[in-house]
């Protein structure tokens, strides 16, 4: 599948859970790789989900929770990069997790497990126009030859 239509079929579906293994198909198609994934990358990534959240919390036809943010601590370790959100009845959930192991054998990219709906939508669509600042955007020329 070309990047465009995987893109338009992401932020079509954003709200459903498959919208999570799309993104990941979304990072690998861009050449992009887990362990190559820095911390700074990760405050630029957050606020893009936080732009989103800001979009949806505006328009009141979304179910969203109540003052869904970003959290500003991001956890770098040995086993991964780990982004957090917070709402008002909870802190530091999961909203998008670059998980790796020394190892090199596990390597996952984890989407706001806990969320359904309308609420996954930030997070993965602030995750695909993330990506696209990662990868220059190629020539129609390096298309054709793929």
């Amino acid at each position: 599948m070309k990047k465009e239509q995987l893109k338009k079929e992401i932020l079509n579906k954003a709200y459903l859970p498959m919208s999570s293994e799309l993104a990941r198909e979304y990072f690998n198609l861009l050449g992009l790789r887990i362990e190559s994934v820095k911390l700074n990358q990760c405050k630029i990534l957050s606020n893009y989900i936080q732009k989103e959240i800001d979009i949806l919390l505006k328009d009141g036809s979304y179910n969203m929770i109540d003052k869904l943010r970003m959290n500003p601590k991001i956890k770098s370790d040995k086993f991964g990069i780990f982004l957090f959100t917070d709402g008002y009845y909870f802190k530091k959930r999961q909203a998008v997790s670059f998980e790796f192991s020394n190892d090199s054998e596990h390597k996952f990219i984890g989407f706001c497990g806990w969320a359904s709906g309308c609420n996954r939508i930030p997070f993965i669509k602030g995750f695909v126009k993330w990506c696209d600042t990662l990868t220059p955007i190629p020539s129609k020329n390096h298309e054709a030859k793929r």
